[in-house]
């Protein structure tokens, strides 16, 4: 399978791949981790009792990426607190409000904070477009493909978060730091701050605000990639100005 980069109109730059230590290779499946767990909680609505196990599991602390302390875990881990009542184990309206917010951001889009590259890149702002088939061919490079894109598009997030696990789970460094840098980041940090600002929930607002930080966090550990516009031939970019 083919690594070039040029089907995508990009190229990358970046210094040679050096090997990695015990401890940064540890690093890179902590993240993995991470980001897998992310994408499933992102993935369906989860009942206050699922999150409030995940919590009593040590969730958010057991995220790698960001230090427990940092504000948008300490947020996390309020919002689910919160989701015990009184002297009762949950409060009755929380599996209702929680299962109206997952809907308004991932299905109906009543937040106008769209789960899909395509949206926030496409002029049009509409669904599968050259930003869900670009996704869809750096998955292919690397063996990975989509088999329900047509319930949910090659460019969700979740996909996306999983895509950047396997490739740290394989210590594929600078692939990963270049799809981030093409895709991912081009458009989660948008999407994130929408959705911590209109959402109904803390827990998906903090959710939101966690996700942004450990890619964030994650982005930085990986190597420096710029990536470069096409190289368009003499020819062509004369006709283009005539």
């Amino acid at each position: 399978m083919s690594n070039t980069h040029s089907r995508q109109g990009e190229r990358l730059t970046s210094g040679e791949s050096v090997s990695q230590s015990p401890l940064e290779i540890a690093w890179t499946l902590l993240a993995a981790e991470d980001l897998r767990a992310l994408s499933w909680l992102h993935l369906e609505d989860r009942s206050p009792q699922v999150l409030l196990a995940l919590f009593e599991s040590g969730f958010p602390d057991t995220l790698s990426l960001i230090p427990s302390d940092q504000a948008e875990a300490l947020a996390m881990a309020q919002a689910l607190v919160d989701l015990k009542g009184g002297e009762g184990p949950i409060a009755g309206g929380h599996a209702d409000e929680l299962a109206a917010d997952f809907a308004n951001i991932y299905l109906t889009h009543g937040l106008r904070a769209s789960p899909y590259e395509s949206i926030w890149r496409d002029e049009d702002h509409l669904m599968l477009q050259a930003p869900t088939f670009a996704v869809r061919d750096f998955y292919r490079r690397h063996g990975m493909q989509v088999s329900n894109w047509r319930k949910m598009s090659d460019d969700h997030l979740c996909h996306q978060l999983d895509f950047v696990a396997l490739l740290l789970q394989r210590d594929e460094r600078r692939e990963a730091a270049l799809f981030m840098k093409m895709h991912l980041m081009t458009w989660l940090p948008e999407f994130a701050e929408r959705v911590a600002m209109r959402a109904a929930t803390p827990f998906y607002a903090a959710l939101a605000a966690v996700t942004r930080a450990c890619c964030e966090a994650c982005q930085s550990r990986l190597p420096k990639v710029t990536v470069l516009p096409p190289v368009v031939p003499a020819k062509a970019a004369a006709s283009h100005c005539s």
